[in-house]
């Protein structure tokens, strides 16, 4: 699955999401401490920013040579798939923080397992399930 032949695409994958972690984090700030909006909003309207600005860079770049030529097909399966990452991302962080008292005591450990736990899920399931057109042209053509 994972080996040394991807971790360029893999170092890639995670320029992408810090772009997206940068975004969003800024995007929540400017929108709850300059416009008042209430963080939760503030939180679903930045990710939806961070979604659409790593779907571009990781469709452009990172996966380039198999992104989908449908790119709005590809650009929901990725925001359905990064939506389901991002719920994996906080399950993680919440059963930590819940169960772990190492975890409740030191919170910021939790966010760091939950970001790697959401990070290897999107990009295994950008890298096999969104970005695989390469992979099932092959195939037909195989087959």
């Amino acid at each position: 699955m994972l080996s040394v032949k991807n971790i360029p695409e893999l170092v890639k994958f995670a320029v992408a999401g810090t772009a997206g972690f940068l975004v969003d984090a800024g995007l929540v700030a400017l929108l709850n401490q300059k416009y008042g909006i209430s963080p939760i909003f503030s939180q679903c309207i930045a990710f939806s920013v961070a979604v659409i600005i790593t779907w571009q860079v990781n469709h452009h770049w990172t996966f380039v040579k198999r992104a989908d030529k449908r790119w709005l097909r590809e650009f929901w399966k990725y925001l359905a798939a990064n939506s389901v990452g991002a719920a994996v991302n906080n399950g993680v962080y919440i059963i930590l923080t819940v169960a772990v008292t190492t975890f409740s005591n030191f919170p910021e450990l939790a966010v760091v397992a939950g970001s790697l736990t959401g990070m290897f899920f999107n990009y295994f399931s950008s890298k096999y399930l969104i970005f695989r057109s390469i992979y099932t042209e092959q195939v037909r053509d195989r087959g």
